[in-house]
């Protein structure tokens, strides 16, 4: 009888172990991926780049911030998918702010900034 409560707990501990090392392989300890990640604004060209960080010291984005269009030669940002930590704000009733950047010689240069809904 000894052997048979032997073997149940060693099933039981082994059960147990097993259903542990699950929750943690689903993520139970690690943090998931912050929405807000700096690293959207540090991928941006050079001068869009240093015009954004000129708005906010500390800025953060979402990765649909800069959209591309006409194989890199104008990026749009979309202030609605922006953070700042400054408080700064970027959206108002009329709509959150954008800026349309196009690429000339090599550099990147505003063409424009408006209000519109999000999304657009």
């Amino acid at each position: 009888m000894s052997t048979l409560m032997t073997s149940r707990c060693l099933i039981a501990f082994i059960f147990v172990s097993l259903l542990g090392h699950q929750s943690f392989a689903k993520g139970g300890n690690m943090r998931s991926e912050d929405r807000y990640n700096p690293q959207h604004i540090e991928s941006l060209p050079p001068e869009i780049r240093e015009a954004v960080i000129h708005l906010c010291a500390t800025p953060r984005a979402m990765h649909t911030f800069a959209s591309y269009t006409e194989n890199p030669q104008k990026v749009v940002l979309h202030f609605e998918h922006f953070y700042c930590e400054a408080g700064d704000a970027f959206c108002a009733p009329a709509g959150c702010l954008h800026q349309v950047y196009a690429s000339s010689h090599g550099h990147y240069r505003l063409l424009r900034s408006y209000f519109a809904p999000a999304g657009d």
